[in-house]
């Protein structure tokens, strides 16, 4: 597999190669680096001025940006330039740059968004227009998207279910692919590299699109990821076994004539990563003291060979879409996606068996969507259905009880949403009915059958304005009942996690989760300053968690392992997010966020676990420096996280939470162009510049290890 992703990255490099010449010969502007939601060619061979003489004009090529989020939706976009120079970084440690959006970690390789406060199956992650599925259920399994392929990302935090559906209680990330390159011809793209002093990890990412040379109706791309990583360390030691694998690869094809466009998308994600050693034990007594220690026992020599236990995830992914604009009659979309998940866990295991999964679930999934929408006047109308199947099997044979039940999963759901706009205000209101059918079947270790037919039906509904002050100042507020059901992980699972080092036990008694979630958000906007403030209210009935049972632990083949149990309780939410720019002089900028949560049990007013607490992340941009013909910038970071004061020392291993840290880091960067079309970008960057030892509370892993160390990532990109 890793050969074949060598040869497809080799593959786009040398079509990188070959546009070089071809571009030279292009008068057309290049517009690629936006993001277009239409791009339309319009062509007049004879045109006259005002001075009545006749005129040949050339291809115009008109473009907009792209934006799935709701006007009245409280929303954030990151760009493209900003994914790729956070090239070597996680997803979620990108989606950190929104103001409220932090990680839930485990160990140092596995990263799980958190958008105020809500992770895991909370968060609804759509990959080019399809919601993704995976084993995205267990707290050690990151989402299966090479976030490289990705133009841009947009993070919703109101729970807009009405338009996405269930499981969209905290929030919604939406990774958007590049609008195709519709008209234009040449070729253009980017070939990156990356050396990471963490782990001497490096990695490569090529990118190349363009027209087919019969007819530029016809657009295409091609995209390739490779990684690879050895033993990564904390400030101090090393962390065995964490290091990884991973090649990825996309392709796009489209076809647009007159008012139809037709497109087609494949991608495979594949990671094989290391599973922390300091995670695995050998019996309860080493458990109580490695967690008492809170780091390794014994540290191993750097090693890039991942040794057992690791997990391997192979991810594939289909798309076909449809698009049809009917003039008077609206636009219509349809969409499928078909998705293939192979995820594998191999643990340490007696008589040469370690060669053999300990864990191997093979999830399909088949999704309809279509979608139309039309406007008139002031009023736009929005109405769609869906269809989700999903087919999750383990594999038999492994001489292990599966975690999780086989299970078939059913959803269809149908929406409606209306807008309407007046002058500086508009306003949207939308209702949505979902029906989802469960069905589970499994042995447990003692060999009894268990499982179950469960089925979830649910209203969501939306209401949101939003109102232009003046110039500077704009209002936004949305409220949103949302719903999930409760996963089978959540109702079933009976064993260890391989990643955390937790055994946990599900509770089939748990009913759906009921969201109503109410943000507004304020921002001014003028030429010194930038400011938003976006605060919220949640109200969750039947809040589903996982709390360990104090003093109680389970002793399988592998090891003991501290318990798990999954709960349900009401729960309310409230926090604040900021982000602040300002601009004190020209080329300078000075950016902040910071989000503060508070989370409590209704009935008790406990606080809920793995809250992530209050952090402050600012940074000072230099920009705009004139190197010769090149153009520089300077970056300086830092990032403070309190300790987690709101904590209920009865739902955690231990009575105590991680202090108050402080990192620092820089990003120094400068671009030259070689050509009109062609230009090189080198970029420095060090994250925990001081290799500062900390914990963070919301890492899975803490018990066991500390956080990463110093990292100096040197990233060479060519984009042309």
């Amino acid at each position: 597999m890793g050969k074949r992703t060598f040869l497809c990255v080799a593959l786009v490099a040398n079509i990188a190669l070959w546009a070089t010449a071809k571009v030279q010969s292009t008068a057309q502007p290049n517009l690629l680096s936006q993001q277009t939601d239409t791009t339309t060619n319009i062509n007049k061979k004879s045109n006259k001025s005002v001075f009545g003489k006749e005129h040949n004009i050339k291809e115009v090529v008109v473009t907009g940006v792209r934006q799935q989020a709701s006007i009245n939706s409280v929303s954030d976009r990151i760009g493209e330039n900003l994914i790729d120079r956070s090239m070597g970084k996680s997803l979620a440690s990108i989606l950190e740059h929104v103001s409220g959006v932090s990680s839930i970690q485990t160990g140092t390789t596995v990263a799980k968004p958190v958008i105020n406060g809500m992770y895991g199956n909370r968060i609804l992650i759509v990959n080019n227009g399809a919601r993704q599925t995976g084993q995205q259920w267990g707290a050690d399994h990151a989402p299966e998207i090479d976030q490289n392929s990705s133009g841009s990302i947009e993070v919703i935090k109101g729970a807009e279910s009405v338009r996405y559906g269930s499981e969209a209680l905290g929030g919604i990330i939406v990774m958007n692919q590049k609008a195709l390159p519709y008209g234009l011809s040449g070729v253009s793209g980017h070939l990156r590299t990356l050396y990471g002093s963490n782990g001497k990890r490096y990695s490569v990412v090529a990118q190349a699109e363009g027209t087919m040379p019969f007819n530029n109706s016809l657009a295409w791309r091609l995209q390739g990821t490779y990684a690879n990583s050895g033993d990564q360390s904390a400030a101090k030691y090393l962390l065995n076994n964490t290091g990884y694998r991973e090649h990825d690869f996309s392709a796009s094809l489209g076809y647009k004539y007159n008012n139809l466009k037709l497109e087609g998308y494949y991608s495979m994600y594949n990671l094989k990563l290391g599973v922390m050693l300091s995670a695995q034990m050998g019996s309860e007594d080493l458990l109580k003291q490695r967690i008492e220690l809170g780091q390794p026992v014994e540290v191993s020599p750097y090693t890039r060979h991942i040794d057992y236990p690791f997990q391997h995830v192979v991810h594939h992914t289909a798309i076909g879409k449809a698009f049809f604009d009917a003039g008077k009659y609206g636009n219509f979309q349809w969409q499928t996606a078909f998705q293939y998940d192979d995820r594998k866990e191999n643990r340490i295991r007696r008589m040469n068996l370690s060669d053999i999964p300990a864990v191997s679930l093979f999830l399909t999934s088949f999704q309809n969507q279509l979608k139309w929408n039309l406007a008139y006047n002031r009023w736009n109308t929005e109405a769609g259905a869906s269809y989700l199947h999903i087919r999750n099997r383990n594999q038999a044979g492994t001489g292990v009880v599966p975690l999780i039940p086989n299970y078939t999963e059913y959803d269809l759901g149908i929406y409606a949403i209306q807008k309407y706009r007046h002058e500086n205000w508009t306003a949207e209101a939308g209702i949505r009915f979902d029906n989802q059918e469960t069905h589970a079947s499994g042995y447990d270790y003692t060999g009894k059958l268990y499982g179950g037919h469960h089925i979830f039906s649910n209203f969501s509904y939306n209401l949101g304005t939003s109102y232009r002050l003046n110039e500077q100042l704009k209002l936004t507020s949305n409220l949103g009942l949302a719903w999930r059901a409760p996963h089978v992980h959540e109702l079933y699972s009976n064993g260890n996690e391989l990643g955390s080092g937790m055994f946990v036990m599900g509770d089939s008694t748990m009913h759906s989760e009921q969201s109503t979630k109410w943000v507004t958000s304020l921002s001014y906007r003028s030429a010194f300053a930038e400011v938003r403030v976006d605060a919220y209210l949640q109200w969750i009935n039947g809040y589903i968690y996982d709390e360990p049972e104090r003093g109680k632990y389970v002793t399988v083949i592998s090891g003991s392992y501290p318990l798990f149990q999954y709960k349900q309780t009401d729960a309310f939410l409230r926090g604040v997010d900021f982000d602040v720019r300002l601009k004190p002089m020209q080329h300078l900028e000075y950016h902040l966020l910071s989000g503060l949560i508070w989370a409590n049990e209704k009935r008790t007013g406990n606080y809920l676990p793995y809250i992530p607490s209050a952090r402050f992340d600012h940074d000072l941009t230099w920009e705009d420096i004139r190197v010769g013909k090149g153009n520089a910038w300077l970056q300086l970071k830092h990032r403070l996280v309190l300790k987690q004061t709101r904590f209920n020392p009865a739902s955690d291993l231990i009575d105590f939470t991680p202090p108050t840290y402080n990192l620092f880091g820089f990003e120094a960067g400068i671009e030259w162009p070689l050509s009109d079309r062609n230009k090189l970008r080198v970029l420095l960057a060090a994250d925990n510049l001081f290799n500062k030892e900390y914990k963070e509370y919301t890492n899975r892993s803490r018990y066991y290890a500390h956080d990463m160390g110093r990292d100096i990532r040197l990233s060479l990109g060519w984009f042309f």
